[in-house]
């Protein structure tokens, strides 16, 4: 079985509302225990980036090591191949 544990990286996904993390990410933060994990947090946005979503996440994480993240204007995100891949080729 496949679960959460046989993975050392853990890219986090979501739309930025109200300048952070919707609520059913922050409770899949806390259901699962990511001690020493690494954390890529990536969102969509109409303007205000990553918000504060990155330091709720070391808040809420604090045994996790949480890497910079990615923001991307939702209107953009069809043509964000190319931001995509250099965001992951600069990891």
């Amino acid at each position: 079985m496949d679960t959460i544990d046989n993975y050392d990286v853990i890219f986090v996904g979501y739309p930025n509302w109200w300048g952070t993390m919707p609520l059913a990410v922050f409770e899949f933060l806390r259901h699962y225990d990511l001690k020493d994990k690494v954390i890529m947090p990536f969102c969509t946005h109409e303007g205000s980036g990553m918000g504060r979503s990155e330091s709720d996440l070391k808040e809420l994480c604090k045994d996790s090591i949480v890497l910079n993240g990615f923001a991307i204007t939702g209107s953009q995100v069809f043509n964000a191949k190319d931001k995509v891949s250099k965001w992951i080729h600069n990891l």
